[in-house]
């Protein structure tokens, strides 16, 4: 009798291991770890759960903004082999550059079958291919022109915010003779340098010369690349001295604290100030950089599906989900971005929101650099250092910050990279 019942739990204990080796597992990585993005991310994690409930998901945050360090553990996951089942990608050359290895699985189908190419602006829809095959799924997305200021401080000083970069410039020195700093910059990473560079730039330049400098179709000798050097030569002049130091969302805590004037960021800012307790066009306003009205400067989460993923149906099942408008109007009201979905009703989310809802289905659309749409990876990587290089050596003459941009863009052949690519622009 005792070695039966030995046997039967040896039985018991085999077909235990049998279900739980069929059960499927869900594994993603994300880089929202920080205010109302981890907030946004786990409404929508459950909502998948609540669809799934039979389903493991394995969540893998991995904090750095803008994604850089969770860029890195996904490369040495998917060379080693052992991919996740999805993965956050900025739309575009980010992508791009996993696609034309063969890394990704196409998923033209999908957008087909769901009609997805329906409700995408067109050029989210070319972000999310390579090729002539669709590779992701846009979850939201983000206006990087954006300035934020803190009202109580504009209304002591009595400011407005200016429609030009020449007046928002001007603007400087009164808010440091009054003791604020006029802009909050957290460079700790060297990408909030480059995005004031940016969004400098399109103000400047227009989003056609913008798209022409990334493209390499002109250098930095451009007459209007020069003078966007020397607007972000004198905006480094008035930010916070422990810039260094601090992380983008730390530059935007100046704000909350009433040490800071205004932050340049993306509107991934607004869920920070949100989740601080921030009333939006109360305590806080946000609108396009000054000089890119009409200009909407796209950053797009996406999340694609690896080659030898794990359990790709859960990952199929996660693409769809997150292309639902209930699911693109939970995450982004949380976030602060808004859905790519152009067809998401406006009901919850804030005036900000709204108008940037608008905003993104009349504005001349162009894509960030600095997060990995507009331009090859390699190339901003040594562009982004080449900006720090003129950040910390603010007496380099103009033509010396010229020929280094210039130097940076043909060591790395940016015009060949973009000519040679299968990429729609």
């Amino acid at each position: 009798m005792k070695s039966f019942k030995v046997f039967l739990l040896v039985g018991l204990l085999i077909g235990a291991m049998g279900i739980m080796s069929m059960a499927a597992t869900f594994s993603i990585y994300d880089w929202w770890t920080a205010g109302g993005e981890a907030q946004a991310i786990a409404t929508v994690l459950n909502m998948y759960h609540q669809a799934y409930p039979d389903v493991t998901i394995v969540q893998n945050p991995v904090a750095g903004g803008a994604g850089v360090n969770m860029q890195a553990v996904i490369k040495s996951l998917i060379f080693a082999g052992v991919p996740p089942t999805t993965f956050q990608v900025h739309a575009g050359w980010e992508m791009y550059q996993y696609a034309s290895a063969n890394l990704l699985q196409p998923i033209t189908n999908l957008w087909q079958s769901e009609g997805w190419t329906n409700v995408f602006p067109q050029r989210i829809q070319q972000l999310c291919s390579y090729n002539g095959q669709f590779y992701a799924v846009p979850m939201d997305v983000h206006r990087a022109n954006m300035v934020w200021y803190n009202k109580a401080i504009f209304d002591k000083l009595g400011l407005t915010m200016p429609t030009t970069i020449q007046g928002f410039i001007n603007m400087l020195p009164k808010i440091k003779a009054a003791g604020y700093t006029p802009i909050a910059l957290g460079d700790s990473a060297n990408w909030t340098t480059a995005m004031l560079f940016e969004e400098t730039l399109l103000a400047v330049a227009g989003p056609d010369k913008y798209n022409q400098y990334f493209e390499g179709k002109i250098t930095a000798s451009d007459p209007a690349v020069q003078q966007t050097i020397q607007y972000f030569k004198t905006e480094l002049q008035y930010v916070n001295p422990n810039h260094a130091s601090l992380t983008w969302d730390q530059a935007c805590g100046l704000l909350v604290n009433g040490q800071a004037a205004m932050t340049i960021m993306g509107d991934w800012a607004n869920g920070y100030f949100m989740a601080a307790g921030w009333k939006p066009n109360v305590d806080y306003g946000g609108v396009a950089v000054p000089g890119t009205e009409g200009i909407y400067n796209l950053v797009v989460d996406s999340f694609p599906i690896p080659v030898g993923a794990p359990d790709v149906q859960t990952g199929y099942d996660w693409l769809k989900l997150i292309a639902t408008v209930p699911a693109q109007a939970a995450f982004n009201q949380i976030k602060g971005s808004i859905p790519a979905r152009i067809d998401v009703p406006t009901t919850g989310f804030n005036p900000i929101q709204v108008a940037n809802m608008e905003a993104l289905k009349k504005d001349v659309l162009t894509a960030s650099a600095v997060h990995g749409s507009e331009a090859p990876v390699a190339f901003v990587t040594d562009w982004e250092n080449a900006l720090t290089v003129i950040q910390y050596h603010p007496d380099m003459s103009l033509q010396a910050c010229v020929n280094l941009l210039n130097m940076t863009a043909q060591q790395d052949n940016l015009a060949g990279t973009v000519a040679s690519a299968n990429v729609n622009y």
